[in-house]
């Protein structure tokens, strides 16, 4: 009769090890974005106009929990849309699924235009899901959001008004921005689209932006 015990108990300890170390780094990079929202919130708005008209500087968080600029994006046409996942009447996903065909048509080598859909909703539209919203459309579009004081200041800065409505599914809804902001390759504002214009018109406003320039 065999009564030696099975060598199990030093496996059994490293399999506890390994998933007491992926659960210590899955915590850790959730406080971290956490700690980067709240530092974000604590040192307050990074905005400035720059001289323009309508839009300017700003730092928001990246769809990778990380941090972006408007310097990020010089050399591109920006192309600044505001709104949120859970949007009024849904109008966010056929707008930016329009710019994204006429993006498609006009730049598809993606190196001409930086299209950025900013999130008025930070408490519910997370890194995570705005990379998984950003996957709906052919065009790469760019995601981020802030704490709620720096984008109020941004959108100021880019004339979008920040509009929520109670929702009977949803509890709340944020409005799409009625127009996108153009910044040209220099950072200056260039003027606006519809946010309801059709993909031809898009594309035909897109157009003639590269030959201006």
């Amino acid at each position: 009769m065999n009564t030696s015990t099975p060598p199990s108990g030093p496996n059994k300890k490293r399999g506890r090890g390994g998933l007491i170390i992926t659960l210590a780094i899955t915590l850790l990079a959730c406080v971290g974005g956490y700690a980067a929202y709240k530092a974000s919130d604590t040192m307050g708005p990074v905005v400035s106009s720059n001289g323009n008209e309508v839009g300017g500087s700003f730092r928001l968080m990246d769809s990778s929990d990380g941090t972006m600029t408007d310097s990020h994006f010089r050399g591109r046409w920006m192309l600044v849309m505001f709104g949120a996942i859970h949007c009024t009447d849904d109008a966010c996903t056929p707008a930016l699924t329009r710019l994204s065909t006429a993006l498609q048509a006009v730049d598809p080598s993606r190196k001409l235009f930086a299209p950025l859909f900013i999130s008025l909703d930070p408490n519910r539209d997370l890194a995570m899901n705005l990379r998984q919203y950003a996957l709906k459309f052919n065009a790469k579009i760019i995601t981020g959001t802030a704490a709620p004081a720096t984008l109020e200041a941004v959108a100021k800065e880019y004339h979008a008004p920040i509009v929520k409505h109670p929702d009977s599914y949803w509890e709340y809804t944020y409005e799409v921005s009625p127009r996108i902001v153009i910044m040209n390759p220099e950072g200056r504002y260039a003027g606006t689209i519809e946010t309801a214009a059709s993909a031809d018109e898009m594309e035909k406003r897109l157009r003639a932006l590269l030959e201006q320039h």
